[in-house]
């Protein structure tokens, strides 16, 4: 994982993303957020070359499921729905 900060702007405070959201949901959001990556990145992956671009990242829902930490189920990843307004 990268190290470094994560600049969010305030504005995401009024919006329905952020505002209709659960506290888990928001959870899950902002450990997304500080998934994606801020420069492209290359790997390989048998035998195939990959690149991510800077907002992008390959994850699985397990390994989200870690990333959230306690009280993130596998069933609330799975069925999250946030208003896209």
């Amino acid at each position: 994982m990268e190290h470094g900060w994560l600049k969010i702007h305030r504005v995401l405070l009024e919006k329905p993303i952020w505002t209709e959201a659960t506290p888990e949901q928001k959870v899950i959001l902002m450990t997304l957020l500080m998934m994606a990556n801020h420069r492209e990145k290359q790997w390989e992956w048998q035998g195939e070359p990959f690149t991510a671009q800077p907002g992008q990242f390959v994850t699985s829902v397990p390994s989200l499921v870690k990333k959230c930490g306690k009280n993130i189920s596998l069933q609330k990843i799975r069925t999250i729905r946030i208003s896209n307004r």
